[in-house]
């Protein structure tokens, strides 16, 4: 993966868990909760082994869905 990818993920990362932690309002921590997902999804298929992109594939389906 790009070095400049994996640090725009890693930092987003970072900066979805601080909003949720520090959320005083429901919807800052939904936006929080959103940012870490569309974050670890690209991270989960670092690898590019099939169980890895399936395994992304059914998370988001399951986010999706929810």
């Amino acid at each position: 993966m790009n070095p400049l990818a994996l640090t725009i993920l890693l930092s987003s990362l970072a900066v979805g868990t601080t909003i949720t932690l520090s959320s005083y309002h429901w919807m800052l921590a939904w936006i929080g909760l959103e940012i870490n997902t569309l974050a670890i999804i690209p991270l989960m298929t670092k690898t590019p082994h099939p169980r890895a992109i399936e395994a992304a594939t059914k998370y988001f389906l399951t986010q999706a869905a929810a």
